[in-house]
């Protein structure tokens, strides 16, 4: 029994190291499989040794059928002693059992150990793998070492028990078996304190590397803006010393780091150095944002103080010459100083040529408008123009092709049929007048109520309208004056407020309605509108003639490229202008880049570097936003989809 306790003693440190073994070996730890290694090789020796004595056992050494309890009781007859053969077969029948106990304890301890091996070996950390690695092989030595003491010890005991079977002998191999599993389960807990400490050190360490990356970005953006702004170099001399001061106390507790002891004092101090840079980088900032309004105000007040200056001066001037003569004088310079930056005296010349052309064809049907006995002759030619536009899709290029049909006969003066009624425009001297500008006002007007909410239907609109224009040139001239009408950007324009006019008049001016009591549109309801109307100018401009007219779009690319140049050389406005140059990237964009390449892009780059930067100073609305990203992605791809919904060639 002595034997057999000292050999079971054995297996459960064997199953202990077995355990950690390949609990770390399922984690492809190297370092600790190594290590636990030499433990296996501990376990086999000992079992060689219990091997190597059993066949000197002949009997039963502690417990109470032991030779002492036997001397004590009375003395009964001595059994046979066993043969050889028959005390092997005893002991294998006995390992076997004993190795298969070991196992069912082996799996066991191996379940119960595997989920806190996991957890240990998951905060390891790859940059003490090397620290590690060494502590483990020196321990390994020292283990191997201890082993061959033991053994040494082990068959000095053997040579003993030989010679004398004496008690006191396996009572000290006892003792000695006791002793090593003491200091295996002390190693054991050593590891385990070993592994908490560096697991503590490394969550320090990288707490205070992560304080060190908050200081080196504050520093670098303190650096960077005092390269950017030549008023940040006075002030971030006053905080010179304190920035220096952070950086290389944050350094000093970063050198420490490699040679000493990290403890929670240097976690909180590199913490307080982060927050105090931080600070100190909000301080800069705020003091250079005071700086530049103070910078801002005496720039200002050196203005208010120059145009005070330049009036007294005209003043001076005025009293040499005639009042009258010298006010004519001065409105003649502020127009001119003005035209520039609200429109071109070209397009604005266009404009009223457009306007006053509008006005006089509008003149030629008057009579038909105040003609009551008229009412239902004007009621079938709206019919004629509202239903084929109304039911204008581009579902099929058969589909549009009829309703182009139906109103090219209409302007021709030819017999067309709307439901149940024919009409026939020149029934009335005014009538083909009347339904040719009722379907130029209708098409601009699909725009504000149809295309404001689904801009795909832009462009079978478009389609039509454009086949229109190159067989009805008037219609195409009605039908541009009505887009400058509803939309006065398309000129481009944006007119200021004259000396004497109501606010409602000039608002009415820039575009925006209002409502029955007097109160004007909101601001997203006009910029949806004015998006609508645009968006379907816009796909006039980059729609092609159909094949079966054979003839080049009327008012094509050239216009949008001329639109595009006179809008961008305006002064730009909040709001409108972001949202008309987004919406004319996103349907003409992908058109354009195909025809003008690289010229093109230089306006897409001048754009996004020029124009956004004096936008940014009145703008900050989402759609300046959106046209900045957008602009920074087609920069950065080299390209812009086509729109949603553009028709093929092939359509018709």
């Amino acid at each position: 029994m002595s034997f057999l306790s000292l050999d079971n003693s054995y297996n459960r440190f064997d199953n202990t190291y077995e355990d950690l073994s390949l609990s770390n070996c399922g984690k492809k730890d190297d370092s600790i499989c190594s290590q636990l290694a030499d433990f296996e090789k501990l376990r086999i020796s000992a079992l060689t040794k219990a091997a190597v004595i059993s066949p000197l056992i002949k009997e039963v050494t502690i417990g109470p059928n032991s030779p002492v309890k036997k001397q004590q009781n009375v003395e009964e007859k001595p059994k046979p002693q066993k043969n050889h053969e028959d005390v092997f077969e005893d002991l294998c029948k006995e390992d076997l059992r004993y190795t298969l106990l070991r196992k069912k304890y082996d799996m066991k301890l191996q379940e119960s150990t595997e989920e806190l091996f996991k957890d240990l070996i998951e905060k390891m950390i790859a940059n003490r793998a090397e620290v590690m690695t060494k502590y483990w092989k020196k321990q390994s030595e020292e283990s191997e070492i201890r082993a061959l003491e033991y053994r040494k010890r082990k068959l000095l005991l053997l040579k003993g028990l030989k010679d004398n079977d004496n008690l006191s002998v396996l009572e000290k191999a006892k003792y000695d078996e006791q002793q090593s599993q003491i200091k295996n389960q002390q190693t054991i807990e050593n590891m385990n304190r070993i592994l908490e400490e560096q697991n503590k050190a490394t969550a320090r360490f990288a707490a205070i590397t992560d304080s060190h990356t908050k200081v080196c970005i504050c520093y670098n953006e303190l650096t960077n803006l005092l390269h950017s702004d030549p008023i940040s170099k006075g002030v971030y001399d006053m905080y010179l010393s304190s920035i220096n001061t952070v950086m290389g106390n944050i350094q000093m507790i970063m050198e420490y780091c490699k040679t000493g002891v990290i403890t929670d004092k240097e976690v909180k101090q590199s913490e307080i150095l982060a927050l105090n840079l931080e600070n100190i980088r909000k301080k800069i900032i705020n003091e250079i944002d005071d700086l530049k309004q103070q910078e801002l105000k005496q720039k200002e007040k050196q203005q208010e103080e120059a145009k005070k200056k330049e009036l007294q001066e005209k003043l001076e001037l005025e009293m040499k010459k005639q009042q009258a003569a010298i006010a004519v004088e001065t409105q003649n310079k502020q127009d001119k100083l003005n035209k520039p930056m609200f429109y071109s005296s070209k397009n604005y010349n266009y404009y009223l040529e457009l306007k006053s052309f509008l006005e006089n064809y509008e003149s030629q049907y008057k009579d038909l408008l105040d003609n009551a006995n008229l009412k239902k002759f004007r009621f079938d030619c709206q019919k004629a123009v509202n239903t084929p536009v109304n039911a204008l899709s581009s579902v099929s290029g058969m589909h549009m092709r009829d309703k182009y049909d139906k109103l090219s006969k209409l302007l021709k003066g030819e017999r067309v049929q709307v439901l149940d009624t024919f009409v026939i425009a020149n029934q009335h001297p005014q009538g083909l007048y009347y339904c040719t500008a009722l379907l130029a006002k209708k098409i601009v007007r699909q725009g504000d109520l149809l295309v404001s909410s689904n801009p795909e239907a832009a462009f079978p609109l478009a389609a039509v309208a454009v086949a229109l224009w190159s067989q009805f040139p008037t219609f195409g001239k009605l039908l541009e004056a009505n887009f400058h009408k509803q939309c006065p950007y398309l000129v481009p324009m944006f007119l200021p407020q004259k000396e004497g006019q109501t606010d409602m008049e000039f608002y009415l001016s820039r575009g925006y309605t209002y409502n029955d009591e007097g109160v004007v549109e909101k601001q997203d309801k006009f910029l949806r509108r004015m998006s609508g109307i645009f968006r379907l100018q816009c796909a006039i401009w980059i729609t092609k003639s159909p094949q079966f007219l054979n003839t080049s779009n009327p008012h094509g690319l050239r216009y949008g490229w001329q639109w595009l140049a006179s809008f961008i050389n305006l002064r730009p406005e909040p709001d409108i202008s972001a949202t008309l140059l987004h919406d004319f990237f996103t349907v003409c964009g992908s058109e354009f880049f195909k025809h003008y390449g690289k010229q093109f892009t230089k306006i897409i780059k001048l754009i996004s570097i020029d124009y956004l930067k004096i936008l940014e100073n009145i703008d900050e609305g989402g759609p300046k936003t959106r046209l900045e990203v957008f602009l920074q992605n087609t920069l950065k791809s080299g390209q812009i989809p086509p729109p949603s919904g553009l028709l093929p060639p092939s359509t018709w």
